[in-house]
């Protein structure tokens, strides 16, 4: 199978279900991947998969076609699982940003971690600017979360906290980030000094005030608990 060939197809599926024709869609599609399946080599599906995550992630050729449908996304897995157990870049990259952030219905044990693999993606030879930023970011996400219900409380734990933190001074030894992103770490980083500054000394004072005499802007998430 030529790229052309696989793209037309894929390309009729999303036209086909622009159209409402959801039915012929999902009928096409499904009869589309279980013949690649059967018909194409593994050698062959490594080139035209390898190509369509080229064009759909770095080069962004189909933006306004974020969503894969499962079936294609089943197809891209086999694909991605092949090349991670090679440790081959940037397909460890493309790994995490196709799985890594929500429910992966092709890997419901979780086997294969995301994570995991775009800590490797980050130590591997090859890596690029894109895995710096992605790794980065994950750090600022653990941080975003473990803040969630502040100054009630802390989902993470100090240690946790503290790691994720020298994990993203790690990387930015390192490499070159993101000024927004370098930016926001350091929303997070003191607002943690903050947050701590402020438990362990017996909360002692307004957490707001202590924030805002620090130049942060923080605004707590609504939280609503329930009583039987």
């Amino acid at each position: 199978m030529t790229y052309d060939e696989f793209l037309s197809d894929v390309l009729k599926y999303w036209e086909l279900f622009d159209k409402g024709l959801k039915k012929q869609a999902n009928k096409f599609l499904f009869e589309f991947s279980e013949s690649f399946k059967n018909t194409v080599s593994e050698e062959n599906a490594d080139e035209v998969l390898c190509r369509f995550c080229r064009e759909y992630l770095d080069e962004e050729k189909f933006p306004a076609r974020r969503y894969l449908p499962f079936q294609l996304t089943g197809l891209i897995y086999d694909y991605i699982n092949r090349e991670c157990e090679r440790e081959k870049m940037p397909q460890m990259r493309w790994a995490f940003q196709l799985f890594g952030k929500h429910y992966n219905p092709h890997d419901p044990k979780n086997e294969n971690n995301p994570y995991n693999i775009l800590e490797k993606a980050y130590s591997h030879p090859d890596c690029d600017q894109r895995t710096v930023d992605l790794y980065f970011n994950e750090q600022i996400e653990w941080l975003y979360w473990g803040a969630h219900h502040f100054p009630e409380g802390c989902i993470i734990s100090k240690e946790s906290c503290e790691n994720t933190i020298q994990t993203a001074e790690k990387i930015l030894s390192e490499n070159t980030v993101d000024p927004a992103l370098v930016k926001e770490f350091d929303y997070y980083k003191k607002l943690y000094e903050i947050y701590y500054g402020w438990d362990e000394s017996g909360r002692n004072g307004d957490f707001y005030a202590l924030c805002e005499s620090a130049g942060l802007e923080f605004t707590p998430v609504r939280a609503f608990y329930y009583t039987k």
